[in-house]
């Protein structure tokens, strides 16, 4: 028995009205066979019908007393643990193309802090080369990229063997990105871009653009093809706070190579 008054009460009434509306039901179908409503078929049609209803309407709800409610009621405190949990995150958005996760054009056309986490980015550079540059214009704005160090050995030879190529040619990949980034403000050395290198091992891409973050993790199969899991969280989350604090501690150990 419940220790909940409110919860007693209710029951009660429900259980009352079920035992009342049974017997008025039964009363009903009893009263349709008697002799004057056979002389008033229609009538008795009617009381029978009554009847007969009322009784199954208790029945069903007696089923769904029994054995619907409480299924439906787990059912609804799975979907709002999710719910909760999805808030708490902070996730708003979650699928396997980092490209349609977030409305990119929107994002970078307004904003005015981003920061770059990833290997090289050069597909994602490339089709966002105008945006980027625009991003660097505007004085109040400030583009952080952290990138592997070429000149880290293990880092170049992680990465080679991650991304199937050779030491050369991931060496050529990241010094053609720094070259790709600090052309993003005309290689004028205004500030607002700032490329830094470590040699954290890449387990994930990351872009944070002013109150966001969108991330792209890798696979771990011999070929590169294929889709990968990437999400979107907002700030105040869990998920944003994680990210937050992983890129400004690598950012911390990293070596400022521009300006």
């Amino acid at each position: 028995m419940t220790n909940n008054p409110y919860r007693r009460v209710t029951s009660l009434k429900y259980w009352l009205v079920s035992v009342i509306s049974l017997i008025v039901g039964i009363c009903f179908l009893y009263v349709s066979g008697l002799g004057w409503f056979e002389r008033h078929e229609t009538i008795g049609t009617l009381a029978n019908q009554v009847g007969g209803l009322m009784v199954a309407s208790v029945a069903l709800a007696l089923l769904w007393e029994l054995v619907g409610r409480r299924s439906f009621f787990q059912e609804m405190l799975e979907v709002l643990r999710l719910k909760n949990d999805v808030e708490s995150a902070g996730l708003d958005a979650i699928g396997t193309d980092y490209t349609k996760v977030v409305n990119w054009e929107h994002r970078l056309g307004n904003a005015k802090k981003l920061d770059i986490f990833a290997a090289w980015a050069t597909t994602w550079r490339n089709t966002h080369q105008a945006r980027l540059a625009r991003i660097a214009s505007r004085p109040d704005s400030r583009v952080r990229v952290c990138l592997p160090d070429p000149n880290g050995a293990d880092c170049v030879k992680i990465l080679a063997t991650r991304f199937h190529m050779s030491e050369d040619r991931v060496r050529s990949k990241l010094t053609e990105a720094v070259d790709g980034y600090k052309d993003l403000d005309g290689r004028a050395g205004t500030g607002r871009v700032e490329i830094y290198v470590s040699t954290a091992f890449r387990a994930f891409t990351a872009y944070r653009v002013d109150d966001v973050f969108i991330v792209s993790l890798y696979h771990h199969k011999d070929s590169r093809s294929g889709s990968v899991p990437a999400l979107c969280c907002r700030e105040g989350g869990s998920l944003y706070e994680f990210f937050s604090a992983d890129l400004e501690g690598v950012l911390d150990a990293s070596v400022k190579l521009y300006p």
